[in-house]
């Protein structure tokens, strides 16, 4: 996965939400909140973490993983972290 649009990434995070949480796709908007919309905990915030960096081969540090609260804040990160830029734990 190079440089995706924010809508290719969205999508993967739809797929990947429906397949390993079993939350509905439509329910996973740029707004959703990762714990309180989608009722993800920090175990699933790992594993989050963990598909998206065997699918982008970036490594994600904790202190990123831990500040993410919204699906729009994962693809920020991601597309920012693609970009050569640093996460929000820089």
């Amino acid at each position: 996965m190079r440089e995706p649009t924010a809508e290719a990434l969205l999508e993967y995070l739809r797929n990947l939400f429906e397949k390993e949480f079993e939350i509905p796709q439509e329910r996973v908007i740029p707004a959703a909140r990762l714990v309180e919309d989608l009722e993800l905990d920090s175990l699933d915030a790992v594993i989050v973490a963990l598909r998206v960096e065997e699918e982008t081969g970036l490594e994600l540090d904790q202190d990123e993983v831990r500040a993410l609260d919204t699906v729009a804040s994962v693809v920020a990160l991601v597309q920012r972290r693609l970009q050569g830029q640093p996460g929000v734990a820089s």
